[in-house]
């Protein structure tokens, strides 16, 4: 399988995790309220390689796709994860909501005017929307930020 192509879930303990491998592009299921069990039977639905900090395989030793991360830090466990599944870090970053998980599609200018503050709307050119949640997105000077961050975590070249 072609690392772009893993859906990932993860449990209640891994919501920074989740975030990250979404800003990334991987699918990855996470709600902060959903049981183990549940999560499992998901998972297996839907062929996702479950994420733990938990012995999840100790009360469920049928389940195959399974990962129990080592590291109790975000930023450690995606380079774990990276490391682990050979994950692309480029492709597929920026294409999901860091929110809820569905895509992310570029939109005018003119259709985020009004959940979109008004300084904003002046200094940016680039709109992008999430097709579940309706999020607004935009290149901010967050965004080199967060390039920084993950470039010091994963390599020089995460643009």
């Amino acid at each position: 399988m072609d690392s772009s192509e893993i859906q990932f879930a993860a449990d209640r303990m891994l919501g920074r995790l989740a975030k990250l491998l979404r800003l990334l592009g991987y699918d990855t299921l996470y709600a902060r309220d959903m049981s183990t069990t549940q999560l499992l039977e998901i998972a297996q639905e839907n062929a996702r390689v479950v994420l733990t900090r938990g012995d999840i395989q100790k009360r469920f030793p049928s389940m195959a796709n399974v990962y129990s991360l080592k590291s109790e830090f975000p930023p450690e466990q995606l380079r774990e994860l990276v490391e682990r599944f050979g994950l692309d870090t480029h492709s597929g970053l920026w294409t999901r909501c860091t929110l809820c998980n569905s895509r992310i599609a570029r939109v005018e200018k003119r259709d985020v005017e009004s959940p979109v503050d008004s300084k904003v709307l002046r200094i940016y050119e680039d709109f992008f929307r999430c097709t579940g949640c309706g999020h607004v997105y935009w290149r901010g000077s967050h965004v080199e930020r967060i390039l920084r961050n993950l470039a010091s975590l994963l390599g020089p070249s995460e643009r």
